[in-house]
């Protein structure tokens, strides 16, 4: 008899996975518990903004873009402990910032990675796009089109957003600028004192940070009970020395801004260190 032979049975086809949709992406709110803050620090020069950052989780890289070949901004903060905590590199064009990006998100090297300053890098996108090598000390309309500036605050926008999107601690510095004086229509509808950048890129950054905070500094001062008769008057007394203060708090004037629930529990932190930041983020 012949022999019949036996056909191999088909493979089963695996059925193909149902494409996850946007209601498989629901879910309860909540972040990630090792996720770096992002903060924007601003303030006028010699107000503690680097050392407010040298207390940052290291190792902390400092990304100085301030224009000069030496970070001299880095002296308030050159001890030999910080030398171990803290590595800087000068840029010397915006590229390289893409590069250090890429090389962060590899490594994870770094717990805090710090630009000093976005005013800086600001002025070095404008000049790229000029294609000079320094910009006039007074910036103004004239110095570049307004097509320019357009692509200047796109390009800027982009290198910052590369940024914030790291992991780890995130801080942008920036000088302190005044808006209510160039006479600007949308100087009416924002702050009168924020980071100084181009209203355009000070309106994106705003949002695109968990927390913004103002550098200062005021006198020393005591509060006093003088007796005058049989009235006890409360006096404040100036003493020696000044304080460094950060204002978090919601002002009507100066740019702040803590997405803390049920809001900060303190307007002013004096003498700020990172430590004093998470206590309020946290509900301290």
């Amino acid at each position: 008899m012949p022999v019949v032979q036996k056909q191999a049975a088909k493979p089963k086809r695996k059925k193909a996975a149902k494409p996850k949709g946007v209601l498989d992406r629901i879910k309860p709110i909540g972040f990630d518990e090792e996720e770096g803050i992002k903060i924007n620090l601003y303030g006028k020069s010699g107000t503690g903004k680097t050392s407010l950052w040298g207390t940052f989780p290291d190792p902390i890289l400092a990304i100085i873009c301030s224009g000069g070949s030496r970070p001299g901004e880095l002296r308030s903060i050159d001890t030999p402990e910080n030398r171990g905590r803290i590595k800087s590199v000068v840029i010397e064009s915006s590229a390289e910032i893409s590069e250090i990006v890429e090389y962060q998100k590899d490594s994870e090297e770094f717990a805090t990675v710090v630009l000093d300053h976005a005013s800086g890098l600001q002025d070095l996108k404008l000049k790229e796009i000029l294609e000079i090598d320094e910009l006039p000390a007074q910036l103004g309309w004239g110095v570049a089109q307004q097509q320019d500036w357009g692509q200047c605050a796109l390009q800027t926008k982009e290198t910052l957003r590369a940024l914030l999107s790291l992991k780890c601690n995130v801080v942008i510095v920036a000088q302190e600028r005044n808006f209510n004086t160039d006479g600007d229509s949308e100087s009416i509808l924002m702050p009168t004192v924020g980071s100084a950048l181009t209203p355009s890129i000070t309106g994106w950054l705003n949002p695109a940070c968990d927390y913004i905070a103002q550098t200062f500094i005021r006198n020393k001062t005591k509060e006093v009970v003088r007796t005058v008769g049989k009235k006890k008057i409360p006096k404040t007394v100036r003493l020696e020395g000044v304080d460094y203060c950060l204002r978090v708090g919601p002002d009507e004037v100066y740019t702040t801004k803590f997405r803390v629930p049920g809001g900060v529990s303190e307007d002013i932190i004096v003498n700020p260190d990172y430590s004093k930041i998470i206590n309020i983020i946290q509900g301290g």
